[in-house]
Formats: structure tokens, sequence, C-alpha cells
């Protein structure tokens, strides 16, 4: 039993974090109270526990169907951090904004325990529960200001086509288990690899791409990404970097796992997945970054960023497929997925800061002149943006060269250009804020210098500082990261 408690004891943590935190919101009403004692509570009680399995090098628990493995706990560490990040950044914004709801901290919370059970699920049921734990923590997040309309459609754009989603992905898994007889991954890839099929290929088929689209949603891979513009634009900016960044790699490392534990074991499942992942990404990158190119809003260009770097991310997770590049692969998209974290918050950090109190997004033209008035915020946020662009020196350059590395060093020539030529093309859109910063248009006025709350610059240091140190000396995260894997 002790071996038990101690392998789900991160998610449990972080559970008992949010559940802590809504019986205290009951008591004490300050949003920004709240919203500090939730920041403690998730390194108290969900990251202290990663980190002591990690020293003790992980523990899979059966009984419980989760795997604190160190590839679980790498994750877990991300989820941890961007929780707290995300509360430090909501600590002024929703006081700004004048909703000051102290059920925030908990919520936020709640959908980081659904992100560490995704992450670390080796069977359907948990692996359900999580996502939607995570789920319907942000359908509330997203319209957590409530007498803002656009919070409020957000919210119901991002529910509905979420419950498609769902609905999809567990009718997917209903015919997996029909075939299989088995809903733990390690029954799963018995039946796959013995091609034991008791519905027959048909319905495993069938519930294997249904199963994809459910992952394809949560990724906002093309062509399920229409609910992200809109989602990230209406909801509150710090829920928008969580949604981003927190679900993005939830669902990655979700991907991951159930590819390595169950797909894998069929070689037929496994070359479709291959095929599907790098079509998609290849699609992704091109039609998110020519519609990027349109964009007047920060937060939407932010969001149609965040559907090209899903691109990339899925031409990684597709070649996990390839035996032979599957370790340096994972490990390219653990650095990628690390350093996305710290560059995208970081930017809608920057979104939040310049926002003004009625709007829940600013057109481009409200940061003309930034570099001007605000000389040091226009600085960070284009360290921010050259990393998004890939730009050498940044922590996103050295994602996209990893990942692109193993690309080629696995004869992967064609797929490798293109998603260079979709990275110069998105390039093109970072470097307009840029010149937007610098050089505005004579017609734009400038911009007064917006105020940066403390906690708020303390989270711009913290990922500016992060997102050069892991561009120029990458070798603390390609130590932590070099030889995880499954189990």
């Amino acid at each position: 039993m002790g071996d038990v408690w101690m392998g789900v004891l991160p998610v449990a943590g972080m559970g008992a974090a949010a559940c802590l935190l809504f019986l205290l919101a009951a008591v004490i009403r300050n949003g920004r109270t709240m919203n500090l004692l939730g920041a403690a509570a998730a390194l108290l009680l969900g990251g202290a526990p990663v980190l002591m399995l990690w020293r003790e090098g992980g523990k899979v628990v059966p009984q419980a169907l989760l795997s604190s493995d160190k590839l679980a706990l790498f994750f877990d560490g991300l989820f941890v951090i961007v929780t707290v990040l995300v509360l430090l950044l909501s600590l002024d914004y929703f006081r700004k904004k004048e909703a000051h709801h102290p059920e925030l901290a908990g919520l936020v919370c709640l959908s980081a325990t659904g992100m560490m059970v995704l992450a670390s699920a080796t069977n359907l049921i948990t692996f359900y529960l999580g996502l939607e734990t995570m789920s319907i923590s942000f359908y509330v997040l997203a319209a957590f200001i409530r007498t803002h309309e656009n919070s409020m459609e957000a919210s119901l754009k991002y529910f509905l086509l979420g419950g498609f989603s769902s609905a999809f992905l567990l009718l997917g898994m209903a015919f997996l288990y029909g075939s299989s007889r088995s809903l733990d991954y390690g029954g799963l890839a018995a039946a796959l690899g013995l091609r034991m099929y008791a519905l027959g290929q048909p319905i495993l088929m069938l519930g294997f791409f249904l199963f994809l689209v459910g992952l394809f949603f949560k990724l906002s891979l093309i062509p399920f990404h229409f609910w992200a513009p809109d989602v990230y634009q209406g909801a509150p900016t710090p829920v928008s970097a969580l949604m981003a960044v927190g679900g993005k790699t939830a669902a990655a490392a979700a991907a991951i796992r159930v590819f390595l534990s169950v797909f894998s074991a069929n070689g037929e499942l496994a070359q479709k997945w291959l095929t599907l992942m790098m079509a998609v990404g290849i699609l992704t990158i091109f039609v998110g970054s020519m519609v990027a190119l349109t964009q007047r809003h920060m937060k939407r260009l932010l969001a149609y960023s965040s559907i090209v770097h899903a691109g990339f991310i899925a031409l990684g997770i597709g070649a996990l497929a390839i035996p032979a590049l599957a370790a340096p692969m994972l490990q390219a998209i653990l650095f990628y997925l690390a350093a996305y974290l710290f560059m995208n918050v970081g930017a809608f950090a920057v979104a939040g800061a310049v926002e003004k109190g009625g709007n829940m997004d600013e057109s481009l033209t409200s940061y003309a002149g930034l570099g001007n008035s605000a000389p040091a915020l226009a600085a960070v946020f284009s360290v921010f943006l050259f990393s998004l662009a890939g730009i050498p020196l940044t922590a996103g350059f050295l994602g996209k060269f990893y990942l692109f590395r193993v690309l080629v060093n696995g004869g992967y020539y064609r797929i490798a250009v293109l998603g260079l030529v979709g990275a110069v093309i998105a390039t093109y859109y970072y470097l307009k804020v840029v010149v937007t910063l610098y050089f505005p248009s004579p017609g734009d006025e400038p911009v007064p210098r917006p105020e940066v709350p403390a906690w708020t610059l303390a989270v711009l240091i913290l990922t500016g500082a992060a997102t050069l140190y892991l561009g120029i000396f990458p070798d603390l995260l390609t130590g932590v990261i070099s030889g995880l894997r499954i189990g």
C-alpha cells in the first residue's frame, strides 16, 4: 500500500491542493490571497512529491492505473511550473478586470491534476478521467470573467466543440476495447501485437482514427483547430496561457505514452501513425502560418502561433514510429515542450500587461512604439517573439534544431525541408510585431507606458531568463531529459 501511495503522490498532492483551495475559498474571499496560496500549494503539494520521486527514479503503480516513471515526472514538473506562473500572472490581471473570484486557484490546480493524470495514465479509463478533469476546468476558467461577453462566448464554444471531440474520443476507446478486450495499455499492446482483433480489423481501425480525432482536437491540429483562436482571444489572458501551454503539453504527453505503450506494438498502426502525424503536422504548420499572417490582434496571433507549434510537435510525435529515431526524437520533443512553456507564457504575460481593463484582446496597433514608451518590456517581448520564431541564441531555436536534426539524420529530408519552409513563413509575423514595437507606422499613435505589476514583472524576468539560458546553455535540460523513456 505504501508503494501505491508513493506512486500517486504527485497527482494526489495536486488534487489535495485543489480541494483545499476550494474549501478555503468559502472563507477567504480575497482573490489575490487565494492565488498566492494556490501557487504555494502547487509548489509544496504538487512540486515536492515530483522532486522526491525523481530522486528515487520514479515508480510505476499498476494498481492505480498510473505510471509515475521519470518521463511522467518530467511532465508533472512542467505542469507545476505553468500552474505557478499562471497563478502569479492572475494576481493583478483579475484585479484589473475587477473579477475577484477566489475559486480561480482551485480550478487552476484542478486542471493541473487532470494534466498529471493524462500524462501518467496507463489505462484508457484514467486517460479519459484526466482529459475530462482538465477540460471541464478549462470550460469554467474560460468563462471566469462572467460580466464580459467574449469570455462567456469563448467558454460556450470550447464546451460545445470539446464535448463533440470527447464523444469521438470515447467512441474510439470503445472500439479499441471491443477489438482488444482490454482497457489497459499493456493488454491493448499485447492484443495489437498478436493481431488478435475480437471485432475484426475494420472496427480496430475505426477506433484508432476516432481516438486520433480526439487527440488532434486537444493539440489544435488542422482541421480540428477552429476553436483555439476564438477561445484564446475571449478567455482571460492567464487562462489562455494555461490552455496553450498546459493543455497542449498534456495532450502531447498522452499521445507519446499511448503510442509508445500501445500502437507501436502493431507495425501497421505504427506506419499509419507516422503517415497521419507527418501529414497533419505539415498541413498545420502551413495553414496556421498563412492564416497568422492576416491577424491584427495579439492573442489571436498567439493562438495561431500555438497551432503552428503544435504542427512541429506533431512531426516529432509521428517520428516516434521509426524505431531508430524514437529515443533521440523523444528527447527533442521534451526539450521543445520545455522551451515552448517559457516563451509562450512570457508572450501571454506581455499581452496581459498591455491589455486594457475593458478589453480581452488588443490590436497590434496597441503595441506601436512600445520600444520607446517601455523599452524594457519591448525588449523582453522581442526575446519571446524571437524564440517563437526560432532565432538563434533562444530556446525556441534549439527546440526546432534538435527536432529537425533527428528528421535529417533519419533520412526524412522532404519533411525537414517542408517544416523549415513553414518555419521561415512563421518568422514573418513574429518579426512584424517586433517592427511594430520599434518602428510604428506614421499613422499609429505612440502607446502610453503600460503598468507592469510586480508579480507580472517577476514572471517576465523568470521566463525571459529561462528562454535565453536554455538557448545558450542547454546542457542542464538535455542532461535531465537524456535517457527518459516509458517505464
